[in-house]
């Protein structure tokens, strides 16, 4: 049928309108006319005749071309408002590319991408072992009818295994991969999870995930589509309803950064939630975050933990242990981080060997150091401390170093949106407590002559005019300036679309950052203020950002989400999800979960939970995840549905009988705090223990950033630190100790680097008069400090606590003073 309406389509186009002109204008080769024009002036009759047949020889030339287009690149499907023309000359090529693929039936309804019976041809851009065998796929997705048409009589298509890869073609970004494949580029994270880290090609890993090259080799994850378009960049179609990004990411679009500078400040974030009464129990300060800032904070954990981040730093420190004193070395210009390696360009051509590690390449301009090579170097002291991103290009991600007495100038309208994207990165590295960055002449930093503090050498970094500090001053720090001053080596040249270095004639895209973004950056990073006497307003601040758990709420209800499991699920659901709407449908349940009874917007679901800022999740996406949610979850006694559906303004709500392990583990805690019978207090603490099966969320492989950003998992934490600590000393005093540290190990699958759960575990060891024991978890202490800040050591009162504890078990009283049968530990609240 569909290739008969094609024919007709193109029947009507180009012989149908033609026969009607004959009989109303009449035949120009013959020299004929209509009858009806007959009383008109001969030269307007030729006019007209003219006119009509030179507008119908434009439409068809137009619709031909058209045509053409759509046939070479497969392409038959429409988007919304498509012009008639537009509309027409995709059903005609329909049927070309029907009539061309050995007999194959397709089926399409314009504009909408109908599904079609099964499809055979080659899956131009999936690979799969060769043991696998030729099937035919029982469906095509809509977005993958085109591609599938115009591949179909080339042979047949290869089945998708376990092992099945995607050939990266022209073009591609993860974001569009995602979308043709998962259905959503949002979920792009579950592609980078994958394969970031991998081998993708001969000599190159996969280390940044905005950086993808041509002909690249990229696992697929389980839930890809099982018939797959092809990608070439001429024949991809994409869904209307959901934007394309312009060959980036949108969350770095949106944030004005680069993969590595993002994943630098996720990592300075996450190091700013450990620290405080999360970890050690003394009382800090944290400022409630604004909502813009826990967007931030969800677009940067999408990045945390690339490989390009640790590529870049282990390669600056490897330079400074190979090459040693700075100022003996050469000059550095540019570091370009790719998926090959880091490179580091030089000042001038050298003519000796590279430094150990590094091989000469560009005819001795730049050293190289590949990713295979980094494997097992950990940052320690870097050749060059402050490194700006500037933007990136086709090779990679570059930055410009800075030394001591150097002059850079930024120029151009878009200069300070990159210093603000380059100041956010240049305080993240993992050096960058040796790094001072100031716009304030008259910082102290600038004051402090070489040597004043031996054992923290700082390197100052100026962004501000020259001329306003002095010779030995500006000799003793980084300059960067927006004024038009002499450089001492390199300038840029910054606008909206590219930034120029000179003289290297490097061009790239710039990273650029808004103002907003800026400060929402700035809150996320900012060290908490000590304040062992917090305000009142900062009390009430605390007590608001607290879950509201009912009290009553202690057992779970007709349908709970457990998130304190490495696999996170729901359990008692009605019927199962579709396992292509699973996993983000239960991201979607265990969100609205944890936000009872407040009501979110289907903006804010679609930003934080399905998508991003820039390019969120389309409205469609969102309908069909919440629609499968809905009928997995089912109704209630009273047949109401537990997951209503969304109100006309775009709110949705849980019903109250959908109850998740979280604010349930709180709630328990609390109840038990709250008991003044040890037997009760500890059966209420150990339920609140036992729902925690695992490492919270360790096997999502994406999603789920919000929970750590918006504070989840902090809040969640804390309380259940307490609740291990509470209940260890009250185990201990009636000799239940395994009890106790049953009770400590599950809180560490939370918060594994706690110092309170190894204050706790010292006390119980104590108790038990186990001075083995004792000096186990402290040094066992140390080592979790030191893998959480490299060269740190136990605060002042964990250190006093294991010093009193170790001579009480050495003189065989057992107990320190002020810890008896009857008294709890601190709380770490």
């Amino acid at each position: 049928m569909d290739i008969a309406a094609a024919a007709c389509a193109a029947l009507l186009a180009f012989t149908a309108v033609p026969a009607v002109l004959v009989v109303i204008v009449g035949n120009p080769l013959g020299g004929g006319l209509g009858h009806a024009w007959r009383p008109l002036p001969h030269a307007v009759l030729c006019l007209l005749v003219v006119a009509a047949w030179v507008a119908w020889v434009a439409c068809c030339a137009q619709l031909l071309r058209a045509v053409v287009a759509h046939v070479r690149r497969g392409e038959v499907g429409t988007g919304h408002g498509s012009s008639v023309l537009d509309r027409l000359a995709a059903r005609i090529a329909f049927g070309v590319l029907a009539l061309t693929s050995i007999g194959t039936p397709l089926s399409l309804e314009v504009g909408a991408g109908a599904s079609t019976p099964a499809i055979t041809g080659p899956a131009s851009s999936i690979t799969t072992p060769l043991r696998a065998s030729a099937t035919t796929v029982p469906t095509a997705l809509p977005a993958q009818v085109a591609a599938a048409a115009s591949v179909a009589a080339q042979g047949p298509v290869v089945a998708l295994g376990a092992a099945r890869t995607y050939t990266v073609q022209p073009g591609d970004t993860l974001w569009r991969i995602a979308d043709d494949l998962l259905g959503d580029g949002a979920d792009w994270t579950s592609l980078a999870a994958l394969n970031l880290g991998r081998h993708v090609g001969t000599g190159v890993r996969f280390v940044d995930p905005d950086q993808l090259r041509e002909g690249w080799h990229l696992q697929l994850p389980a839930e890809a589509g099982d018939v797959v378009r092809d990608h070439r960049r001429g024949g991809a179609t994409h869904r209307p309803s959901q934007p394309d990004p312009p060959g980036h990411l949108p969350e770095l679009l949106a944030l004005g950064l680069g993969s590595v500078a993002c994943a630098a400040l996720a990592r300075r974030a996450g190091h700013r939630r450990r620290l405080g009464p999360r970890f050690n129990g003394d009382r800090m300060e944290h400022p409630v975050p604004s909502e813009g800032v826990l967007d931030t904070a969800t677009l940067l954990q999408r990045f945390a933990g690339a490989p390009a981040l640790h590529s870049f730093e282990a390669a600056n420190c490897l330079l400074g242990l190979a090459v040693g004193d700075r100022r003996a070395g050469p000059k550095v210009r540019a570091i370009c981080v790719s998926p090959s390696g880091v490179t580091f360009w030089l000042a001038g051509s050298l003519s000796d060997d590279a430094p150990e590690g590094f091989d000469r390449v560009q005819d001795g301009n730049a050293w190289f150091v590949s990713h295979d090579a980094l494997h097992g170097h950990e940052p320690s002291s870097p050749y060059l401390p402050v490194v700006l991103p500037v933007g990136d290009d086709a090779e990679g991600t570059w930055f410009i170093p800075l030394e001591p007495g150097d002059v850079l100038p930024l120029l151009g309208e878009a200069a300070p949106a990159l210093w603000r994207a380059a100041r956010a990165a240049v305080g993240s590295w993992a050096w960058s407590d040796t790094i001072v960055v100031t716009e304030d002449p008259d910082d102290e930093a600038l004051r402090d002559e070489p040597g004043a503090v031996p054992h923290l050498p700082r390197t100052v970094l100026f962004c501000g005019d020259p001329a306003v500090l002095s010779p030995p001053v500006a000799a003793r720090c980084a300059v960067i300036t927006m004024e038009p001053v002499a450089a001492t080596d390199l300038t840029l040249l910054v606008d909206r679309q590219a930034a120029t270095v000179h003289p290297m004639g490097l061009v790239v895209r710039p990273h650029l950052q808004s103002a907003e973004t800026a400060g929402h950056v700035a809150e996320l990073v900012a060290r908490p203020v000590d304040d062992d006497h917090p305000t009142r307003d900062a009390v009430e601040l605390a007590e608001r950002t607290e879950p509201r758990v009912e009290m009553g709420a202690l057992s779970s209800g007709t349908v709970e989400v457990r998130l304190l499991t490495m696999t996170p699920r729901i359990d008692r659901l009605r019927e199962d999800l579709p396992p292509n709407r699973a996993r983000r449908a239960t991201e979607l349940v265990a969100y609205l979960a944890l936000h009872q009874p407040d009501v979110i917007t289907s903006d804010r679901l679609r930003t934080r939970v399905l998508g991003s800022s820039d390019a969120d999740a389309a409205s469609k996406t969102l309908f069909n995840t919440a629609y499968a949610a809905r009928r997995a979850l089912g109704v209630d006694d009273q047949g109401d549905p537990l997951f209503p559906a969304g109100s006309r303004d775009g709110l949705y709500q849980l019903s109250p009988q959908v109850t998740v392990d979280a604010h349930r583990a709180v709630a328990l805690a609390a109840e038990g705090r709250a008991q003044t019978d040890p037997d009760v207090a500890i059966a209420y603490l150990r339920s609140a223990l036992e729902l925690v099966e695992g490492e919270p969320l360790a096997n999502a492989l994406s999603g789920y950033a919000w929970w750590e950003a918006e504070g989840h998992g902090g809040r969640v934490a804390a309380a259940l630190v307490d609740a291990a600590c509470i209940m260890a000393s009250l185990a201990s005093d009636t000799g239940r100790f395994e009890l106790a540290r049953w009770g400590l190990e599950r809180a560490r699958l939370l918060e594994p680097y706690s110092e309170a759960l190894s204050r706790a575990a010292m006390q119980v060891a104590a108790a038990e008069g186990d001075a083995d024991r004792l000096r186990l978890e402290w040094r066992d202490c140390q080592r979790r400090i030191d893998a959480l800040d490299p060269g740190g050591s136990p605060s002042a009162r964990t250190e006093s606590l294991y010093g009193e504890l170790s001579r009480r078990v050495l003189v065989g009283t057992g107990r320190p003073d002020g810890v008896s049968a009857s008294s709890r530990p601190e709380s770490n609240d």
